[in-house]
């Protein structure tokens, strides 16, 4: 928070010189807030040293005391207490002498060879250093290397990992209020203000005073030079105060080069720059030798603020951007030989935000060849001081990446030649291929030198260099890029902020992947013809790359939900996410080029390849959630389904049936890895069933609508509808029989989740076929029992019957009794064989297919009559051999109905010889069943006896 106050301050001073003022003024301010986070932690570092030293000396005084050769000394400071900073280094400072002696004493060092006094203070600084490098550092257990110990404030509590990984603007308010309020508040100010008065002096002079150019500016850079010189003089009492003076006579010594150059031509060019050149080089030389950062960035910032400041709006753009050249060229020095991060941000920012500024209001096409070399070389420099930057940076707990000019330097870089490039055809394109092949190659480079502290960075830049070869593609065949580049660029903040485990970046990352589908959505609702040619265009492509950057999203995650539960959430979201765009975007191609009969099966191929796709990656990544996508070929197979019944077509028309075999074939693959994703078992069972009552559904529709197309009768189409379906059950029936233990765990889901609904609808399609038609067998005569529906009707029940008979051991642990579900088959077979004798009477008796004109006909209740009689004489006979009481009750009840119909109903017709028929008819059979089918005994108790059973027989 208070470093965007920071450059909102800077922005307002500097928006007193225009449009550039203002840029260079935010600069400044977020250069400044980047200085002193800097310079706090130098002090912490330098506080901790000071401990870790305090420590030592007391530690070696102890094992002194303990050998019995300790040397008296004097009283020493209390370790741990909490004093000012002054304080603890006046407190410290006496006793390293001492501790000198001491040591010189233990290892009997001669008195005539003991140092000086002072000689033996310089040794004791040395034996400090060598105490800290010696104390600031620990081995890594896993890589054996030395890690730098991070250092603590004096005072504080050390900093555990989440507080450190957590956001807090309290820490940030409070360097910035030290500093302000520090020791050298006034000499920082003053210097700003100085400066910037100094280049509103060189301007009041131009237009108001009659002194020559060259006086002018010769007092200006005189007075920088004194500055300079006061600042070295005092580089060794007072190094703060004097490295301001130095930088602050850097900038006015650039402001006056650039002014004699631009604005009076008192210099020619080569020898302006050339001055200009040494002072960066003075300043490079300058900081280095002092190990001042402060120094470098403040001399960085003058010599990019000094054009801007007395500009006047005139001169060559070649020029302006060869002094930053060369300001970049020492900053790039720097970077070499030191991990001056500050340093590098400043001249990142300054670089391409005027850049940016000068191409927003005066960029021309024909500026092209004079631009484009610049913004290459900008690019180049910026990308070597990453480099740099984690070369020198010495390994710490967190990879040291340069995060903002790591990510910030293709992003600023590529917007900027997208704006140079507008006009160019698949200009853009070879940019990006370009970058691409760029970043890979020097990814191989740094991947050969095996240095651990480039590891990060190296996959960095295979992650850029993946990136920008991807986002080629939709460049080449359509302008929009920014959408794609935004989503790849979130997935790869998203890395970077779980890798480094910095929650902003991560968020960030996620947010900028959400704003680039939202406005690659928006542009293709505005520009619907973005979908040409097929396959090969901007809508598609730029859908599989949001798609992408969501899969490689979700899988960071997936990767670290073991150890941060917390992302468990996000990954399920993130698949979900690039799933929705990878399949809305493929069937939003398959409704733009596609004809209508295609879709389907187009659809189920897409489904069915992408769920196996997923699960072959799942096993062989281990990504249970991944696997989870085993579902993806049944949801094709019923969506395909699902239009094709709409579109009244079988299933496999149009290559419906090369993908109705692909994705049968997935879904079986598939099934079985949904046995290791994350689905609940409940949810894997359904999956399983839900298989098969899919492929029934849709080899019914693929009979009935075959059979349709034909010169058949009816018969024959309602006979494919059922019997199709009922082969299916009578294969699940023969699967099962040679299970083996690998499959007995399916046994279960298949017998009763699969086959119980698929019987179940084969029962109620008997019954209401009964009702759909007269069954016609053209171009087959009619024959009862021969016909194509009696056939279909008689074998789906028989299977079924067979389903229930071999299934009671799974059934029973479902149903409390079999008896029930025997009774409701029982009844379904009646009402077919019912409906077997009205299509028959119909036929065969020429009576008019309307139910009520065959039930008012007396030949029907005649047939009806004896076909009962016939079927529960059947039934009990059945039920004798098999000692079936409920079923010869069943037969008894049939024959009570039979006796019950012949008073009430077939006694009505009077004088007709099929009321004869009836009554003589099923009297006889009533004397059949009395003799040959007596009521079988109930099932007794083991404990009853004979006596009991003769009992039921009587």
């Amino acid at each position: 928070m208070n470093t965007l106050l920071w450059i909102a301050a800077g922005a307002l001073l500097g928006m007193l010189e225009g449009a550039g003022g203002a840029v260079a003024g935010a600069a400044l301010g977020g250069m400044i807030a980047s200085l002193r986070k800097d310079r706090h932690r130098t002090l912490d570092q330098h506080d901790t040293r000071l401990r870790q030293l305090e420590h030592e000396v007391a530690t070696l005084r102890s094992q002194l005391d303990a050998a019995g050769g300790a040397h008296p000394v004097g009283k020493t400071a209390n370790i741990g207490t909490e004093t000012p900073e002054n304080e603890v280094i006046a407190a410290a400072a006496p006793p390293l002498p001492e501790a000198s002696s001491a040591l010189d004493e233990a290892h009997q060092i001669p008195a005539a060879s003991k140092p000086a006094p002072h000689q033996r203070a310089a040794a004791t600084i040395d034996t400090e250093m060598a105490f800290t490098a010696a104390d600031a550092q620990v081995v890594s257990p896993d890589s054996g290397q030395r890690l730098a110990t991070p250092p603590q404030s004096p005072g504080n509590h050390p900093v555990s990992g989440e507080e450190e990984r957590s956001f807090d603007l309290d820490p940030i308010y409070r360097r910035c209020r030290d500093w302000l309020f520090g020791g050298n508040t006034l000499v920082r100010v003053g210097l700003l203000v100085l400066f910037f008065g100094l280049a509103f002096l060189a301007r009041y002079a131009i237009e108001h005073t009659t002194l020559s150019p060259a006086l002018r500016l010769s007092g200006i850079a005189v007075f920088g030079l004194a500055l300079g010189a006061i600042g070295w003089h005092l580089r060794e009492r007072r190094r703060s105060y004097a490295l301001s003076l130095q930088g602050g006579a850097i900038a006015i010594l650039y402001l006056s080069a650039f002014a004699a150059l631009r604005l009076y031509a008192l210099l020619p060019a080569s020898t302006a720059f050339a001055l200009m050149l040494a002072m960066v080089m003075v300043a490079a030389i300058l900081a280095v030798r002092q190990d001042a950062a402060a120094l470098a960035v403040i001399a960085t910032a003058g010599g990019f603020a000094a054009p801007i400041l007395a500009s006047t709006g005139t001169g060559s753009h070649v020029q302006l951007f060869t002094y930053y050249a060369l300001l970049n060229t020492g900053i790039l020095a720097l970077a070499w030989l030191k991990a001056w991060r500050g340093l590098n941000l400043t001249g990142f920012v300054f670089t391409f935000a005027i850049g940016l500024s000068w191409g927003a209001q005066f960029y021309a096409p024909t500026h092209f060849s004079t631009t484009e070399p610049f913004l290459i070389l900008f690019f180049l420099m910026y990308v070597a001081a990453t480099v740099a930057y984690a070369w020198r940076q010495a390994p710490r707990l967190r990879d040291p990446v340069d995060g903002t000019l790591t990510f910030g330097v293709p992003v600023v870089g590529f917007g900027l030649q997208a704006a140079l490039v507008y006009e160019m055809p698949y200009a853009l394109a070879w940019s990006a291929g370009a970058v691409g092949l760029f970043y890979l190659a020097l990814a191989a480079a740094l991947q050969r030198l095996q240095r651990p502290a480039l590891s990060l960075l190296t996959g960095s830049f295979i992650a850029l260099g993946i990136i920008f070869l991807t986002l080629a593609l939709p460049l080449a065949f359509d302008g929009r890029w920014s959408a794609a580049a935004w989503a790849l660029e979130g997935a790869g903040l998203w890395w970077i902020g779980l890798r480094q485990q910095r929650r902003l970046a991560a968020a960030a990352g996620l947010l900028l992947q959400l704003g680039a589908a939202m406005l690659f959505a928006a542009d293709l609702a505005f520009h619907p013809g973005l979908r040409q040619p097929p396959v090969l265009n901007s809508a598609l492509l730029g859908t599989v790359l949001i798609a992408a950057a969501a899969f490689f999203s979700a899988g960071l995650a997936a990767r670290l939900e073991s150890t941060r539960p917390r992302l468990r959430t996000a990954a399920h979201a993130l698949l979900a996410w690039a799933w929705l765009w990878w399949l809305g975007g493929a069937l939003a191609e398959i409704d733009a080029h596609l004809n209508t009969g295609l879709q389907p099966a187009a659809s189920l191929l897409l489904f069915a390849l992408s769920g196996a796709l997923a699960c072959k990656l799942g096993e062989r990544l281990q990504w249970p959630s991944l696997r989870v996508a085993g579902l993806l070929p049944l949801a094709g197979m019923l969506l395909a389904l699902v239009e094709t019944v709409g579109y009244a077509v079988p299933p496999t028309a149009n290559l419906g049936g090369l993908a109705w075999g692909v994705g049968i074939a997935a879904h079986l693959y598939c099934a079985r890895g949904l046995t290791f994703s994350r689905l609940e078992r409940n949810l894997v069972t359904l999956a399983h069933a839900a298989g098969v009552w899919v492929l029934a559904f849709a080899l019914s529709q693929e009979a009935g609508l075959r059979l349709t197309h034909l010169a058949l009768g009816q018969g024959w189409v309602d006979a494919g509808y059922g019997l199709a379906p009922g082969l299916l059950l009578a294969a699940l029936l023969w699967a099962g029989r040679g299970q083996g233990q690998r499959s007995a765990q399916w046994h279960t889901v298949y017998r009763l989740w699969g086959a119980a609904p698929l019987a179940a609808a084969l029962t109620l399609w008997a019954i209401m076929v009964q009702f759909a038609g007269k069954g016609s067998a053209q171009p087959w005569s009619y024959l009862p029992l021969l016909n194509p529906l009696d056939v279909a009707v008689i074998a789906t029940l028989a299977i079924v019957h067979t389903w229930l008979r071999t299934s009671t051991d799974i059934l029973a642990r479902t149903f409390t009794t079999m008896v029930r579900l025997q009774a409701m088959l029982g009844a379904a077979a009646f009402i077919a064989f019912n409906g077997l004798l009205l299509r028959a009477i119909h036929h065969l008796g020429g009576i008019d297919w309307a139910l009520d004109r065959l039930l008012s006909a007396p030949l029907t209740q005649a047939t009806l009559s004896l076909s009962w009689a016939a079927l529960g004489l059947a039934m009990m006979l059945f039920a004798g051999r098999r000692v079936s009481r409920p079923l010869w009750l069943a037969g008894a009840g049939l024959m009570a109905a039979v006796v019950i119909k012949l008073f009430t109903v077939d006694m009505a017709a009077s004088g007709a010889l099929a009321r004869i028929v009836s009554f003589i008819g099923a009297g006889l059979v009533l004397l059949l069943v009395g003799y040959f089918s007596p009521l079988p005994p109930r099932q007794a108790p083991a404990t009853t006896g004979p006596a009991s059973q003769t009992e039921d027989e009587a």
